[in-house]
């Protein structure tokens, strides 16, 4: 399994339940911009491009459900 932190975790999480960057931001009390480094990161962690297989690669490694 990757080394995805918590916080990217939860993001992921709400990007799967199809939530925006701006309502994820909302939700957690942080900036757009930094749900975007989240992603960005999370992204790099996991070695994929778009958000679609972000998600569907965090389903696969088990790091959500």
């Amino acid at each position: 399994m990757s080394n995805v932190t918590p916080r990217e975790t939860e993001v992921i999480r709400w990007m799967a339940a199809g939530k925006t960057a701006a309502e994820i931001g909302t939700i957690l009390g942080i900036s757009h911009i930094t749900v975007n480094t989240h992603i960005a990161n999370a992204k790099a962690r996991l070695g994929v491009f778009k958000d679609t297989a972000l998600v569907a690669a965090a389903l696969r490694n088990g790091i959500i459900r």
